[in-house]
């Protein structure tokens, strides 16, 4: 049937086309190598799919794995254009590839009948065959869906097929129930934080750590969007700091060269409008555009999958990648974009979704809003607790426009009072007290909260039950939110069961109203007393249970709750070292939800990813984390509450570099208006009395006034023997006997410290803090997840390098150490991630130290 190749049965012209149609891809001299994607799939799948938007690396990727595929394979690569109009190129590129070309019989078949001759001939070969089609969405002739059917459901044993482009050319149907493909989407293409990590290094090119994530976040790890804001940073001249604006125009740019011009344009005008609305239902969007809607068609966007994500939670909800939809909603213009921001206003307003309404009425005209639906809606719009919406909408509010309404000055004071900025809730509750008529239940409420966040325990006792008292059950916002405070009163006079009940009765309150967002925080605040309790496992679980409650909700990821789960999740796996990723990885991204959200609990996990890092020696990095939390503090105008955390770590440190004086500088300030047990304000967080305490104690210790330390520690002990911060002060008092001569007690305070421990799995960085205590501990080791265990053992070399690493050796350093190159030097620190599933330096040293490698 085929015959010797004869290049005269093809044209000149069809020769050239095919040549430059077949032309392997080069990997351009910035790109990292991402082949492990389709080889990973290749290896499991005959079929792969590489469907994504616009710059997501497809090409990169698969240049990158032809040169791995030709080891075993014969590869056929072939790019589809809008030349394609039938498949009889496509046909005729794969005989020419395999030195083959058609008989006279051969070209009186049909398009589909010279596909199944050319399967046929593969299948008789003992050669493994890869045949990668690239630009797919090009292949929309008529028999396009028959011929890849044909291609999927009569490929050989020996051939392999990848499909790559922005989208197939026709629906799915039947396709997407065969069980030999492995679909590939932007989840799998977006970059990682250690595909990034590993992008800049190439670039040579280095960013503040703590913005990786949060750039990596704002780009919805788009590879394309990455480089393009790179190109921009450094054109700027890679500034420290650097607005929300930078890289707009290159994407912008972008969006309109590469996909724009490729829609028609009623999708075009659609899509825009999708932009606008940023989050959108197909009932939504009919309504603010009916001409648009009718226009265009909704669901061939929705299968192009430009940029688009299904909301979780809300089924036939979709949601734009943000960096996209602000690119492209400035395509309209703005009195456009108001008109549609009031009718979306009106439409979220009617189905009583008040936070969606308050998001498009500040986009478009505030004063559409009354006061009357204001107060109708004011206990569902606090009961989302999604501060970050919250705070973006007061922030475009003018003073006259929020004086003339007291339910949005009462709502704009809750606001301030969750995100800590206590002078300006302060001002509001003035202003509101002069306001005749004024709801009085709901302004003792204010009082209360406000009472307690500024340590004033026995005025927010007294002011938040009289509060409970008179507010009505529709009142369920205020009556969860002075519930909850009356149970962070108890937790600070450290009487756990009575905070327990205040906690009951406010999970009640969230239940019964059925706010997912209210019933998040009153499982953050159980987690709170079971962690106070020394309960590490039992603190676990309640918070799984609470982030379970916010996945399960529509809007539970923006609350306020979602992002402080993550860092008391985060925070008690340090401890324990149980933790389904590395520290500073849960960490960076807990912060991030933080920082997004205005939210002052992000001092906590600064706090500790330094102590983190104090607990690896790597002290001037985490005084710099701590002082990267105090600017972003700074920044959000938080009350001072808000740093006692980092002033208190930061003390830490100067402790374990033994500068005293410092340390003692630290803490004074932090100590000026300690209540009468002698330890700092609780307002904050319940913990931070205890941590006060045993840091002054060990200040005093460490500095040879052991009779001190006894005396701070005996005092905490007396009024609570029990709970987490108890456990560390005993550890801590024992060092002052051991230093005292009195063996005897220092060994029955260190018995109650190992049997705590054991039960809780409490064994982390303890050499940070006392370590002529260690060995007395006797601690056991934590039982690692047999998933957390390095892919393999690190050769003897790596170990040398691992060991310099955790030294704080730079990579020159070691090289001269060890009598290598530098290039031998980054080829271990890679491996030596990739071997221990961490993406960084920081996390190989973290990790090795819980493996117990170093």
């Amino acid at each position: 049937m085929f015959v010797p190749p004869a290049s005269d049965n093809l044209s000149d012209v069809e020769a050239r086309v095919i040549a430059v149609k077949t032309t392997r891809p080069e990997a351009p001299a910035s790109h990292i190598d991402r082949s492990d994607i389709l080889m990973a799939a290749l290896a499991s799948s005959p079929v792969a799919m590489l469907l994504a938007p616009a710059g997501y690396g497809k090409t990169s990727v698969i240049s990158s794995s032809i040169s791995l595929l030709q080891m075993d394979h014969t590869v056929v690569y072939y790019q589809c254009d809008r030349f394609d109009e039938s498949s009889r190129l496509m046909v005729r590129a794969c005989e020419k590839e395999l030195g083959l070309t058609s008989s006279g019989v051969l070209s009186s078949l049909s398009d589909m009948e010279a596909v199944a001759t050319l399967l046929e001939h593969v299948r008789q070969q003992d050669t493994q065959y890869v045949f990668i089609i690239d630009n797919v969405e090009y292949l929309d002739f008529e028999e396009s869906r028959a011929i890849t059917t044909l291609l999927l459901r009569y490929r050989p044993a020996n051939l392999k097929l990848v499909f790559s482009g922005r989208h197939l050319p026709f629906a799915r149907g039947s396709i997407g129930l065969l069980p030999d493909i492995a679909w590939l989407t932007t989840q799998q293409l977006s970059f990682s934080i250690s595909e990034f990590n590993a992008l800049l290094e190439c670039q040579q090119l280095t960013l503040p750590s703590a913005e990786v994530p949060s750039l990596l976040r704002k780009m919805q790890g788009w590879p394309a969007g990455l480089a393009l804001w790179l190109m921009a940073w450094r054109c700027a001249g890679m500034p420290e700091r650097w607005s929300s604006d930078l890289g707009l125009y290159e994407v912008s740019d972008y969006l309109r060269g590469e996909v724009i011009p490729n829609l028609a344009v009623p999708l075009r005008d659609l899509m825009c409008l999708c932009a606008v609305l940023g989050t959108f239902h197909d009932d939504l969007v009919k309504a603010v555009a009916p001409d648009l809607y009718a226009a265009g068609d909704m669901q061939g966007l929705l299968v192009l999958g430009l940029y688009l994500q299904e909301v979780p939670g809300r089924p036939e909800w979709f949601r734009m990648d943000p960096i996209v939809a602000q690119c492209l909603s400035r395509l309209r213009p703005a009195d456009w974009r108001r008109d549609i921001h009031l009718r979306a206003f009106n439409w979220f307003r009617d189905r009583n979704d008040a936070i969606a309404a308050l998001f498009h009425a500040g986009q478009s005209d505030h004063s559409v809003i009354d006061s009357g639906w204001m107060a109708q809606q004011s206990d569902s719009i606090l009961a989302s607790l999604d501060t970050q919406g919250l705070t973006v909408w007061f922030d475009q509010l003018n003073e006259d426009q929020l004086y003339t309404s007291p339910d949005l000055m009462q709502i704009a004071c809750w606001t301030h009072l969750l995100t800590n900025r206590l002078d300006a809730a302060q001002s509001l509750i003035e202003r509101l007290s002069l306001i005749p008529g004024i709801d009085e239940a709901g302004l003792i409420a204010l009082k209360g909260y406000m009472a307690g966040s500024r340590g004033e325990l026995t005025r927010a006792e007294r002011q938040c039950r009289q509060a409970l008292e008179m507010l009505p059950a529709e009142r369920f916002s205020l009556r969860f939110l002075t519930a909850s405070m009356l149970a962070l009163v108890s937790l600070a006079h450290r009487d756990l069961d009575g905070s327990r009940i205040w906690n009951r009765f406010a999970l009640d309150i969230a239940r019964k109203s059925r706010q997912s967002a209210l019933e998040g925080m009153a499982h953050l605040d159980h987690a709170r007393i079971e962690f106070n309790r020394g309960h590490a496992s039992r603190c676990l679980s309640v918070l799984t249970q609470g982030h379970e409650v916010l996945e399960a909700s529509p809007h539970g990821g923006n609350s306020l709750a979602y992002a402080r789960l993550q860092i008391l999740k985060a925070t008690v796996g340090w401890i324990t070292g149980y933790s389904d990723e590395p520290t500073d990885t849960a960490l960076t991204q807990a912060l991030l939800l933080c920082e997004e959200r205005s939210d002052p609990a992000a001092a906590y996990g600064y706090a500790i990813r330094a102590l983190n890092l104090m607990g690896q020696g790597q002290y001037s990095l985490a005084l710099n984390v701590l002082d990267d939390g105090e600017r972003r503090l700074q920044e959000q105008q938080v009350d001072f509450v808000a740093y006692a955390w980092l002033h208190t770590v930061r003390s830490n440190i100067w402790i374990s570099q033994k500068k005293f004086r410092r340390a003692h500088d630290c803490l004074e300030a932090l100590l000026a208006d300690a209540d009468s047990a002698g330890v700092a304000r609780c307002e904050y967080s319940a913990l931070l009395p205890g941590f006060s305490t045993l840091t002054l104690s060990r200040l005093h210790l460490m500095a040879g006034r052991p009779e001190v330390c006894l005396d701070l520690t005996d005092r905490w002990l007396r009024h609570t023997p029990d709970g987490f911060m108890s456990v560390f002060i005993r550890m801590i008092r024992a060092g002052a006997l051991m230093t005292l001569q009195q063996p005897a007690e220092a060994m029955r305070q260190i018995d109650v410290v190992k049997k705590t421990f054991r039960a809780e799995g409490v064994n982390q960085q303890l050499q940070s803090w006392l370590p002529g205590l260690v060995a007395f501990l006797d601690l056991p080791k934590v039982e690692l997840n047999p998933a957390h265990e390095p892919g393999s053992a690190l050769s003897e070399r790596e170990r040398d390098v691992l060991n310099l690493m955790a030294q704080g050796m730079s990579n020159q350093a070691i090289a001269d150490k060890l009598y290598i190159s530098l290039h031998t030097v980054k080829t271990h620190a890679r491996k030596i991630n990739v071997k221990l599933g961490t993406g960084s330096r920081t996390q190989a040293i973290h990790k090795a130290k819980e493996l117990m490698l170093i």
